[in-house]
């Protein structure tokens, strides 16, 4: 954008501090100097916020400071106003000088680029201990905040999350069917309705017990950064909607957490909410992670529709923005699914196609991934590529490290759960004391899916697996013996794999969301 485009607030601004830098969202201008950010709102109204006025934009500017100053250290400086020294001059002045404003500036230190959260994580710097750190340092913030007011609105916290969530489903009904999937909606909307039905005491509980702060309402990984001790601090909480500011604040961590994995880092995603839980360490908080993901992830999508809306692929971004959609809603539906503190078993006969379609499911939703094959060697020592040609049920593959084996699946996907997260074990669960051994652990509701193929497939697959790399160590001389000793749990679903991988995936979500 050229200076001709910026307002005249802006371009004083940028000529008083020597500032080269603008950066434009749709409220406010950002005039990035060396050591300083100066922020400008802009005079709109959109309903949900309203800066028309001049008295209003001092008025937030100054709320915004004393709001974010309770999450941050010096960050939030001061608020300015430009006046006119004389015909030719202008100043940033305090607000108790007498001359008039001509507008309202917020003046921050400027945070650098590499101390922000989302900075490290692309650098790879930050792993998932330090997300558990960063978990409980952001609770702790949370939990030395004042509770909400009671809402003027509505008479409960609880009405106030039926609101949000029915006003979802009501602005997305034009678009079911052209970008939303109708059985998914439907899916959707119908879990978050029941969950909301008949868990209403634990969000009117909640509210009486003070876990509805006066929050931040945004958090995300760009407003996460780090202190010169190493410590976190927050900024850009929302000042202009107490409505969206007033949250529980398992909600503020549920929102992290949701972006985390729309990245694919559901390792970290996992650790800040570990650490998170480990201040907020109560049963409700637990509860709640997955409806407040499902509503989060559905938000963002609604969002993008609205984007989207009007428009054809005539628009560069739209196949972009179209996608988007579709990751958010299957975001959002797996959420709703992992309400139901769910694990789902990928098993069958080795060649059949079992891992193949556990991977792929994991890649489109946000599930842990535990594989046999690889936590097998993993636990024995091994590299996990290295082949064993050994008789079927020796060495590693022995009942007795089988056991073992399967003990441990049951605690890591018991582990995960202590975070939300749904899991997909991906073993052949070919003996009775293995599924005992497993569900030792309170592993939630397990849903069976079976995988299976002709022998003439399987065979070719088998024969064609010798010739890769690969961590699995099935191989032809030793199917039969596997199949000929298994005793196999009941399968809620079997999926015969002669079709394509993207076939049987639909296949199970609609199976799970019948």
């Amino acid at each position: 954008m050229s200076n001709q485009d910026y307002p005249a607030s802006v371009l004083i601004v940028k000529n008083i501090t020597g500032a080269q830098i603008v950066k434009e969202t749709h409220i406010s201008y950002a005039v990035i100097a060396d050591d300083y950010v100066y922020k400008i709102k802009k005079p709109v109204d959109f309903g949900f916020l309203d800066y028309r006025l001049a008295k209003s934009r001092k008025m937030y500017s100054m709320l915004e400071k004393d709001l974010n100053d309770r999450f941050s250290k010096n960050i939030y400086i001061d608020v300015l106003k430009i006046v006119r020294q004389n015909e030719k001059d202008f100043a940033l002045v305090p607000l108790t000088n007498s001359l008039a404003a001509i507008e309202y500036v917020l003046k921050m230190k400027r945070i650098k680029d590499e101390d922000f959260l989302q900075a490290r994580i692309e650098k790879g710097l930050i792993t998932v201990e330090d997300m558990q750190r960063i978990g409980r340092q952001t609770a702790e913030l949370f939990k030395n905040l004042e509770p909400a007011p009671k809402d003027e609105e509505f008479d409960t916290h609880f009405d106030v999350v039926k609101f949000n969530a029915v006003e979802n489903f009501t602005q997305t009904e034009k678009y079911v069917s052209s970008l939303i999937d109708k059985d998914f909606y439907e899916y959707i909307k119908s879990k978050t309705l029941d969950f909301l039905e008949n868990n209403k005491e634990i969000f009117i509980k909640r509210a009486e017990e003070g876990f509805i702060k006066n929050g931040h309402g945004d958090l995300r990984l760009e407003h996460i950064y780090f202190n010169d001790d190493e410590t976190v601090g927050l900024i850009d909480c929302i000042e202009f909607n107490k409505r969206f500011r007033f949250n529980d604040v398992i909600s503020e961590a549920s929102f992290l957490s949701m972006e985390l994995d729309s990245m694919g880092r559901l390792d970290l995603a996992d650790g800040f909410l570990s650490g998170f839980l480990y201040v907020f360490n109560d049963e409700t908080s637990l509860k709640l992670i997955n409806y407040y993901r499902c509503y989060l992830s559905y938000v963002r999508a609604k969002v993008t529709c609205f984007l989207v809306d009007g428009k054809d692929k005539s628009w560069e971004l739209y196949d972009t923005k179209v996608n988007e959609i579709k990751k958010l809603i299957d975001m959002s539906l797996f959420y709703a699914k992992s309400m139901e503190r769910n694990n789902l078993i990928f098993f069958g006969f080795m060649g059949t196609g079992k891992s193949k379609n556990a991977a792929a499911f994991a890649k489109r939703f946000p599930a842990a991934l535990f594989v046999s094959d690889i936590i097998r060697k993993q636990s024995e020592g091994m590299n996990v590529n290295d082949r064993q040609y050994i008789e079927w049920g020796t060495g590693i593959y022995s009942a007795e490290t089988s056991i073992k084996l399967y003990d441990k699946l049951g605690a890591l996907v018991e582990e995960k759960h202590k975070t939300g997260r749904m899991s997909i074990v991906d073993a052949s669960f070919t003996k009775k004391e293995y599924l005992e051994t497993y569900k030792k652990h309170n592993v939630g509701n397990i849903i069976f899916l079976e995988f299976d193929a002709p022998k003439d497939v399987i065979l070719a697959r088998l024969a064609k697996r010798e010739q890769s790399n690969t961590v699995t160590d099935g191989r032809i001389e030793i199917a039969e013996k596997q199949r000929e000793t298994a005793e196999m749990p009941k399968a809620d679903l079997k999926i015969i794999t002669t079709g394509s991988v993207d076939n049987n995936i639909e296949e199970i979500i609609k199976f799970l969301i019948k």
